[in-house]
């Protein structure tokens, strides 16, 4: 019979405390925001013509709709085949060049020297100090006896030698064949001293006392001579099997060492010396060390080159492609039916420069705003970089939305955010010569700007897209949605123009894509 203290016991388990509280509203707002996410990526192929619910949907829409696109346009056997061999073409140069960078880099030498920083100097100099302070021990008891050595001593230094050159070897103080050497230089080092010490007080021995004159002076008879050669090779060899001894026991030591002892991920990051390094990955005792942060900037952008060049000269096929995909969705082509070659495009190349220097100045033009916010932001880490790195994204939206022609007639109704931010602070209208400036750099883009402002969301989204589409070999298959993907954004604002039909020309511009 239910009381009026009954409660579920679903409630009882989750809601009755406060930290039940907390766990079920953290469910449901993963729960929501996974089903925002899912919402939005999955809108396309629900319902076409209109632009989701909400910022988070909005911006996964854009992020997912060249996906979206490409698996429209990829349905056609014929389309699928020829897009097949065009990025299949594209990437074999791009990773051409990678495969020849990997061959140079890892040519199976797994333990080359690690750049040496402080600490590891530190480290390594005092594992040396410490093996040769016990190859002193070991050299002061096998000059004992007159160079005979003592047993005991000697058995008990020799142990502590090898047991200290494996804890070097395991402490990652020295490298495990480093750690063998230097102990086996050690025992060669003490077995010289001990003959040195033996051999002197043997003469001292055969030496006559003073004012004794020997009876003759005579060469050693070859019998003498034979003995005193085999006795010689003798004390070299057991000189020569002790030192190698000791190295093999401190090798099988150290032999399991990266496997056992080996603490941390597989993949790390080196400490890096101050200054301007490039150092390469390397792979030392079974972990990939990442290298500087400089070589993989060169490494990238110098395979970003070789990709920007193979899209340069086979940009016909893209171009095609993405005619394709305007066929496929429902957008009026902005290209017109021709037949694709490899060829280099001047005038397109111009352009394009054009453009990459427009999108520069306007970035650069805006520092000075950046460094006048950071003032009072001066307590906040790294403020300079998180805002110069919004400002550089900003702009990614902007000619990202410039890839369709039908952002360049899109319909200005006021001047761009920035502009009407800046001449809106009281305090800073001395600085109204960089807003005008400011202002006629961005007239030239005046229409992809205002295109952004209405669908900012939709937009963040794709260039995301694009920007991590760029990453080689990516950008070959990525390139040819992303305009039809600006296209399809820019024909769901109410405020943009109808597009074009099939047998107009786009308007006059010099967007350079």
């Amino acid at each position: 019979m239910k009381g009026k203290d009954f409660k579920p016991l679903q409630e009882e388990k989750d809601g009755g405390t406060p930290s039940g509280k907390g766990g079920v509203r953290g469910r449901n707002f993963a729960s929501e925001l996974w089903g925002e996410v899912r919402g939005g990526a999955e809108h396309f192929q629900s319902t076409q013509g209109q632009l989701p619910q909400g910022r988070i949907r909005q911006f996964f829409y854009g992020v997912a709709l060249p996906f979206h696109i490409a698996r429209v346009t990829l349905a056609s056997p014929a389309v699928r085949a020829a897009y097949v061999k065009m990025t299949a073409l594209q990437t074999a140069f791009v990773l051409i060049i990678a495969a020849g960078w990997a061959l140079h880099e890892f040519d199976g030498d797994e333990h080359r020297k690690p750049p040496e920083t402080a600490v590891t100097r530190a480290a390594r100099e005092q594992a040396q100090a410490r093996i040769e302070a016990r190859a002193k021990e070991l050299e002061a008891a096998m000059k004992a006896r007159e160079g005979q050595g003592d047993p005991a001593a000697m058995k008990e230094a020799l142990s502590t030698l090898i047991q200290e050159a494996i804890h070097a070897g395991q402490e990652g103080d020295l490298p495990p064949e480093e750690a063998a050497e230097a102990v086996e230089e050690a025992a060669e080092a003490a077995e010289e001293a001990a003959e040195e010490r033996r051999q002197a007080a043997e003469e001292a021995r055969a030496a006559p006392s003073e004012g004794e004159q020997p009876a003759r002076e005579a060469e050693p008879t070859a019998p003498e001579a034979r003995s005193e050669d085999a006795a010689s090779h003798e004390e070299e060899s057991l000189g020569a099997q002790l030192s190698a001894t000791i190295r093999s026991e401190v090798e099988k030591a150290l032999r399991d060492v990266p496997e056992a002892t080996q603490k941390g991920p597989r993949v790390r990051k080196e400490p890096q010396q101050q200054g301007f390094n490039i150092d390469a990955p390397t792979v030392r005792d079974g972990v990939f060390f990442l290298g500087s942060w400089e070589f993989w900037a060169l490494f990238f952008g110098s395979l970003s080159a070789v990709q920007w060049l193979v899209v340069a000269l086979s940009r016909d096929y893209h171009t095609v492609i993405s005619r394709e995909a305007s066929l496929a969705t429902g957008v009026p082509p902005e290209d017109p039916e021709f037949t694709p070659r490899v060829r280099l495009n001047v005038p397109w190349l111009r352009a394009k420069l054009q453009r990459r220097w427009r999108a520069f100045l306007l970035f650069v033009m805006g520092i000075p705003a950046l460094v006048l916010l950071c003032i009072p932001l001066w307590w906040v880490p790294k403020s300079f970089t998180v805002l110069s790195s919004l400002w550089g994204f900003w702009w990614l939206l902007v000619f990202t939305a410039a890839k369709s022609d039908r952002a360049w007639v899109a319909p200005v109704t006021r001047p761009p955010w920035f502009v009407r931010a800046w001449s809106a602070l009281p305090a800073l209208r001395v600085f109204r010569g960089l807003t005008s400036s400011l202002a006629r750099r961005s007239e030239s883009v005046a229409a992809p700007i205002a295109t952004v402002e209405r669908q900012p969301w939709v937009f963040a989204g794709l260039a995301l897209t694009r920007f991590v589409g760029s990453i080689p070999p990516f950008r070959c298959f990525t390139r040819p949605f992303i305009p039809v993907a600006s296209a399809h954004l820019i024909g769901m604002d109410p405020m943009q123009p109808p597009a074009l039909k099939r047998d107009e020309s786009p308007p006059a511009h010099d967007a350079g894509d």
